[in-house]
């Protein structure tokens, strides 16, 4: 997902591959995030695609939260009780069945393909390429 956000920002800014990649090198998640946010606002102006940009972005959001809790979620076992995740927020749950793990990996790559998809030749294409021959 993080790599689609770095070809999102390399979309918006009109930059190479490689530029995009470098420029973002040490940035996590939500800074990719808000920079896509920044860039859309200015790319787009006001108006329908930057909604439907926006949309997406709060939806990797999400999908972002969901995959630390578990990857940095802390993960252990009573002596004799049942294992279980702590989360950042210090709630607990029961370790995640394998069939709930491959149901959020298939959401973000679900999602992650539309984002692409979008940028390649949906919305965001289509009005970056409007925004440009105006």
């Amino acid at each position: 997902m993080n790599h689609i956000l770095k070809m999102t920002i390399k979309t918006l800014a009109g930059i190479t591959p490689a530029e995009a990649v470098a420029a973002t090198k040490y940035e996590s998640s939500r800074q990719l995030r808000d920079r896509i946010k920044a860039l859309a606002r200015k790319a787009l102006g006001e108006g329908p695609a930057l909604l439907k940009l926006q949309a997406l972005v709060n939806t990797c959001e999400t999908l972002t939260e969901k995959r630390n809790d578990l990857v940095h979620g802390l993960w252990a076992k009573e002596l004799d009780g049942d294992a279980h995740i702590r989360d950042a927020h210090g709630n607990e749950r029961p370790l995640p069945t394998i069939p709930e793990l491959k149901v959020l990996a298939n959401e973000i790559d679900v999602h992650t393909r539309h984002l692409n998809s979008e940028r390649l030749d949906g919305f965001l294409s289509e009005a970056l390429r409007k925004r440009n021959n105006a």
